[in-house]
């Protein structure tokens, strides 16, 4: 059991890991296995399963959104056909588990909005399964959708299993699962596809994206004449591993050409060719101008492809030295930081490119010098290339600072954007995108009625955490900034955030927000910030409450919201009776005389006061040197008996 969560990177319980339903080839350790992804959701049935079933590639299915498609799907290969006629603008999970299931027996297309395609397969309703045999003959599925039905159905009209396959359901494989000696022989090798196809709409999406794409233009009417060319660029994005996205994009149609040109992409260039694709590179820096966007113009190749990105990517590092050390931490030291030591005068091209890969989780790149000796050695730094990562355990800001200590953690392995490693160990993006992950700010969303409310937290299992905001305030956005970064800091607690401005349901008045309260619906209790609006506050109340340093109170039943919003105008604020210190003392004067006379008279009780303390002491002091001297005779008149006798 240890070796297995050391395999997976498991450092505590409860932890759920996602594996994806395909295999991936390690391009470096030359390894095939599935590499699972953190769960960090909801701890319920349904959130899981959804997150499972997003995990379900759809790459095994052709969408057919031309007749051209469609000829293109039918005359492709010899297997079996199986066409979902759906109104869905995706394919359900049902079905990409499925094309996933029959994947080397059966080719999978949908289709929606080509009505000659419909036509042709001659349904009228939605949903609607045909499947085609290689005779050209249509079978149409008439039972419920349900799985067991559609894999009963579809099994008896998909192709035998390959040879391979079978070996292996019947446990008769010849090679290790590990290394898959046989896939390499070039002969059953799998590609993984890693390439998607984009639409225009999809790539108006990735303007407005962070990440990085690699895109693949081309022009090709009948679907066919590219295949090659685009088989080729996804075996070279596949070896590149997880540096950067990729997406190919026909643009055949003429609102295509005239979509490309925004893209700085020429649809004449690519028809006068059998097939040219035009490779561009997006989103590599921060201005978002697509026809600043930089074009391939080498050979497609892994060493070319990665040289063209990896030069092409800004740097989102800061040098650093000992001196500027401290001002790049910044005021937060819960910001993590990732810090390469490097014998290089420039930055890393590897570097630079998980800089930009990354900078959407707000994590800080550094690097400095190795000839910096008196950072090299505060850091406790013995060779480079070395990477370390610095954090703090949100809540331990204070204890930190007084101690001078900062967390680290080194990486062990290479720089490289997929490192070779011996088992449990996880590629260098692995490892910086799970901390990033661990460390990026949640959605927090808003809380408008009792049925928000409910979904939100009520109906989760663990502790409700409500941000008290108001959205008219100048700083609500900066307010609910805060609540985003605590949340992404206890998002492996079972905590369930969101934010509202409900005051009477917990008995507050419009002063006192912005403020948090925290409550559990299943034990009914809960707590209040105490002080500040700040991360620290709310780290604190969060800590307390996990430690038992802070106790909540019980309530008798759960907060009700006012759905639509409560109005404030009746909800009284908390009066403070106002007096006037003269007044009262203009009272006691009155009934005494002056306040001269009365000043003179304090003064005179009050050096009473003391003469009579100063004769006490005296007295006491007497007293204890009297007694001290008296035991001193009789000790001295007993030791003079004691001579006599």
């Amino acid at each position: 059991m240890k070796s297995l969560c050391g395999k997976y990177g498991v450092q505590g319980f409860p932890t759920i890991k996602l594996f994806p339903s395909d295999k991936q080839k390690n391009p470096y350790t030359k390894k095939i296995d599935k590499t699972p992804t953190d769960y960090n959701g909801p701890r319920s049935a349904k959130a899981i399963a959804d997150a499972a079933l997003a995990l379900l590639p759809d790459t095994f299915i052709t969408v057919l959104r031309s007749q051209a498609d469609f000829d293109a799907f039918v005359g492709a290969n010899d297997l079996p056909k199986a066409v979902l006629a759906s109104s869905k603008s995706k394919p359900t999970p049902l079905y990409k588990s499925l094309s996933v299931a029959f994947k080397r027996r059966m080719a999978f297309a949908v289709v929606k909005d080509n009505a000659e395609a419909i036509e042709k397969l001659g349904v009228t309703s939605f949903p609607s399964l045909v499947v085609m045999s290689a005779d050209g003959d249509k079978l149409v599925y008439d039972g419920p959708f349900k799985v067991r039905g559609l894999a009963e159905f579809l099994s008896k009209h998909a192709a035998e299993a390959p040879a391979k396959d079978a070996d292996t359901a019947q446990g008769k494989a010849k090679t290790d699962p590990d290394t898959d000696a046989e896939a390499d022989d070039g002969k059953d090798k799998v590609v993984p596809q890693a390439v998607q196809d984009l639409t225009f709409e999809d790539l108006d999406k990735i303007t407005n994206e962070e990440d990085p794409w690699l895109l693949a233009f081309f022009h090709d009417e009948m679907g066919a004449k590219c295949s090659t060319a685009l088989k080729k660029f996804n075996e070279v994005i596949a070896e590149l591993g997880p540096l950067i996205k990729a997406g190919q994009v026909n643009i055949t149609s003429e609102e295509g050409a005239d979509k490309a040109k925004a893209y700085g992409v020429s649809a004449d260039e690519l028809k006068t060719s059998d097939c040219k694709l035009d490779i561009v590179l997006a989103n590599y820096d921060e201005k978002g101008d697509a026809e600043d966007w930089q074009h391939f113009t080498g050979e497609i190749s892994v060493k070319d492809l990665q040289k063209f990105a990896l030069e092409a990517f800004p740097s989102f590092v800061t040098r650093i030295t000992a001196a500027t050390m401290q001002p790049f931490l910044g005021p937060d030291p819960t910001v993590p930081c990732v810090i390469l030591f490097t014998d290089k005068d420039a930055t890393p091209p590897v570097f630079a490119a998980l800089s930009v890969n990354l900078r959407k989780y707000k994590y800080k790149f550094a690097d400095a010098h190795s000839s910096d000796a008196a950072l090299m050695s505060q850091f406790n730094i013995k060779k480079v290339p070395t990477m370390v990562i610095t954090h703090l355990k949100p809540g331990t800001e204070e204890e930190a600072a007084k101690e001078g200590k900062l967390g680290l953690q080194q990486y062990p392995g290479p720089l490289k954007a997929a490192p070779p490693g011996g088992e449990g160990d996880d590629s260098f993006m692995d490892s910086i995108g799970a901390a990033q992950a661990a460390a990026a700010p949640i959605e927090v969303p808003q809380a408008a009625s009792n049925a928000d409310l409910r979904t939100q937290c009520v109906e989760q299992s663990g502790l409700c955490v409500l941000a008290l905001l108001d959205a008219a305030d100048a700083n609500h956005e900066k307010q609910l900034g805060v609540v985003r970064d605590v949340g992404g800091r206890w998002k492996k607690q079972p905590l369930h955030f969101s934010w509202g401005r409900f005051l009477s349901a917990f008995g507050l008045s419009k002063s006192d927000i912005p403020t948090v309260v925290t409550f559990s619906p299943k034990k009914l209790r809960g707590a209040q910030l105490n002080g500040a609006f700040s991360a620290e506050g709310i780290h604190k109340l969060l800590d307390g409450l996990f430690s038992g340093r802070i106790h909540s109170s019980p309530f008798q039943e759960l907060p009700e919201l006012v759905d639509g919003g409560e109005d404030e105008s009746q909800i009284e604020e908390p009066i403070e009776e106002e007096f006037d210190l003269a007044d009262i003392l203009g009272e006691e004067v009155s009934s005494t005389g002056s306040k001269e006379e009365l000043l003179k008279k304090v003064e005179e009780e009050l050096k009473e006061e003391e003469r009579r303390q100063a004769e006490a002491a005296e007295a006491k002091a007497a007293s204890e040197k009297k007694k001290g001297g008296k035991k001193k005779k009789k000790k001295r008149m007993s030791k003079a008996a004691k001579e006599e006798l």
